[in-house]
């Protein structure tokens, strides 16, 4: 029983060196990559700050183009106004020369005559 007992606290030891061991080798492994892992992390942030600028630049130029297709409408609008103006303005110029030609038409017929309203 006393061999089994030291063969056991042997096999103990054994295995808390291998342990131990490997606690070192982690850690190790650790001190070396939380560095890394920092560096990366400090990078990334860099990353998600330069992001959020870029996408508040592209909201921004999102809203200036909106208002210039709203611009871009209105002006459609008023061109599409200004040429019904024309063709009024065209309809209106028609009818006083119409007016004119028959106004003149009764004017000479009437000055002939002698005796006009408008005389």
């Amino acid at each position: 029983m006393g061999v089994a007992l030291v063969i056991q606290a042997g096999g103990f030891i054994w295995w808390m060196s291998g342990l131990n061991s490997e606690v070192h080798r982690l850690s190790s492994i650790q001190g070396t990559a939380i560095p890394a892992l920092e560096a990366e992390a400090q990078k990334c942030g860099i990353a998600i700050h330069n992001n959020v600028a870029a996408i508040k630049e592209l909201q921004e130029h999102d809203q200036a183009i909106s208002g210039l297709d709203v611009l871009g409408f209105k002006v459609d609008q008023l061109r599409e106004e200004i040429r019904t103006l024309r063709d009024v303005d065209r309809e209106i110029m028609i009818q006083h020369e119409k007016i004119f030609d028959w106004m003149a038409n009764n004017s000479s017929s009437r000055g002939s005559g002698g005796s006009g309203a408008y005389n």
